[in-house]
């Protein structure tokens, strides 16, 4: 999607604001037709307004600000919101115009550029989601003093669903390990579907993808991996199943880790944190153990064959 694209889309989206807009102006006026009025006369002493402030004399504000109130009195009394025939915006801070009034780029622009650029990192298969979570598919003997796989799976659902609820405000690493088959990965897409439906943007990518591009960078291609830095959710999975390359996998893993200490990154892996140690290296792994992270340990049963 190109500048001029998105453009054209706020241009799509303040042409369907005003038809709401005077969807809700006509919705009014048949059942308080005094508003209409109020709004005829407000265009009055603006237009008044306007030639006062050429010529001097006048005090429409004071007058509009009166007319204004009573018709807030007038929407609330027939049920209507009181800011029902305000204008329209999806986002208030820009006008959907993309421009905040500094002139400079609003963020819903800058996450559209993203997104843009993340276009085939997104998630998009509809059946998962916390919603659909079924612990049923766990088995329900004890494993660990009592507790049973179903156990630990509830405990994690709840964990990690509270940390997509409080996303961005939440630990900036979640480390998921475990053995294969234990519903790690379809957890983390269960986060990562909850954090775009609250309005942010994520991208999920296997390790494997994510380091080839990090190779590719190596080598000197036009590689743009901004996106993998700047995105406020990375979802990276099956960390460990890419092939270790010199002066690539952990030298970019390293600067990727200490550049998103400011945003949030989830990491699914096979490995025990032992062995991301040694894979590694220290650095690493001190960055992904340290306080500031959270660690879950999933045990059980491979359920893609029980």
């Amino acid at each position: 999607m190109s500048i001029s694209d998105i453009l054209a889309d706020y241009e799509r989206v303040r042409e369907q604001n005003s038809i709401e807009q005077a969807r809700r102006r006509e919705e009014v006026y048949k059942k308080c037709p005094e508003v209409s009025k109020l709004h005829r006369r407000i265009d009055e002493l603006q237009k008044k307004r306007i030639l006062s402030a050429v010529y001097g004399g006048g005090n429409e504000s004071e007058e509009i600000k009166r007319l204004r109130a009573e018709i807030g009195q007038y929407l609330e009394g027939a049920g209507f919101p009181k800011d029902y025939l305000e204008p329209v915006y999806r986002c208030a801070v820009c006008r959907d115009t993309g421009m905040r009034d500094d002139s400079t780029r609003c963020e819903c622009f800058k996450k559209k550029i993203l997104e843009d650029k993340l276009n085939d990192a997104r998630l998009s298969d509809s059946e998962i989601s916390f919603e659909r979570f079924d612990l049923s598919l766990f088995d329900d003997s004890p494993v660990i003093n009592g507790r049973s796989q179903r156990d630990y799976m509830e405990q994690y659902k709840k964990i990690t669903e509270s940390y997509a609820d409080k996303f961005p405000v939440c630990e900036p690493f979640l480390l998921i390990s475990g053995a294969t088959g234990l519903g790690k990965t379809y957890v983390a897409k269960c986060i990562m579907r909850r954090v775009i439906e609250r309005g942010f943007t994520a991208a999920y990518y296997t390790s494997y993808r994510l380091f080839s591009l990090f190779h590719r960078d190596r080598l000197g291609e036009d590689v743009d991996l901004s996106p993998v830095f700047e995105v406020p959710l990375l979802i990276i999975d099956d960390l460990g199943s890419e092939p270790m390359t010199h002066n690539v996998t952990r030298e970019y893993f390293f600067d990727l880790i200490n550049e998103r200490s400011v945003l949030n990154t989830v990491i699914v892996t096979n490995l025990t944190f032992d062995e991301i140690n040694i894979r590694y290296g220290e650095r690493i792994h001190s960055r992904l153990m340290d306080k500031n992270s959270k660690k879950l340990l999933f045990k059980g049963k491979d359920i893609r064959y029980s």
